[in-house]
């Protein structure tokens, strides 16, 4: 399972389907309807493109 933004969705896929041993791996978008404060600001700290998060 991965979790990105809904921005870098299309990167995400990409990444996964070039990667990916399947010819069509399930790639799907669930919307998060609600979460904890911290851990939603986590989510947009670590998919921040000027953040010091791995790649």
């Amino acid at each position: 399972m991965l979790k990105t933004t809904a921005d870098l969705f299309d990167e995400m896929a990409a990444g996964v389907r070039e990667v990916h041993s399947y010819d069509v791996p399930e790639i799907i978008a669930v919307p998060v309807l609600e979460g904890s404060a911290d851990y939603l600001a986590w989510i947009t700290q670590e998919t921040d493109s000027g953040s010091d998060a791995p790649s």
